[in-house]
């Protein structure tokens, strides 16, 4: 850091009592690095000039929200809360097993025959089976949605 540009850095973190709390601790955990003094240096420059933007952006943030109309803190918690529900329909979607894919029943009688086994159907189950092993194999259906799914096929569902 030049003699010139710590100044501005120590300002702009001064005015931000956290932010100059944050990088005055991270400063002492870079002192503590097995590298050299000038690669301590940059680090702590560095983390100052992040700490600093952080701090002025959040600051920037809630000045927009109150201008907006939106005190900071309910503009912070609507933020939260669409940011929690999207998180929330990740997860569930996530956790949902892999639909089974039921055959079509409006198909034509000649369609149904040309993709069952050889053994009128048995070859289709068996297929379908096995696909099902896959998925519970893979991690995909728990051991309690193999068996539904499975009792499910064998009763002809």
């Amino acid at each position: 850091m030049t003699d010139e540009t710590r100044p501005r850095l120590d300002a702009r973190l001064q005015r931000h009592g956290i932010a100059r709390d944050v990088h005055r601790g991270l400063s002492k955990g870079i002192d503590f690095l097995p590298v050299s003094e000038s690669t301590k240096a940059m680090l702590t420059t560095r983390s100052g000039e992040v700490v600093a933007f952080a701090a002025e952006t959040g600051t920037a943030l809630a000045n927009g929200a109150v201008v907006a109309g939106k005190g900071a803190v309910d503009a912070a918690r609507e933020g939260y809360h669409a940011f929690e529900t999207k998180r929330e329909e990740e997860a569930a979607a996530a956790k949902r097993p892999f639909a089974i894919v039921e055959p079509v029943t409006d198909a034509a009688p000649e369609s149904a025959a040309a993709t069952a086994g050889p053994d009128g159907g048995e070859g289709d189950l068996l297929a379908r089976l096995e696909r099902l092993g896959q998925l519970r194999d893979a991690g995909h259906l728990s051991d309690e949605e193999f068996a539904t799914a499975k009792a499910r096929l064998l009763a002809g569902e």
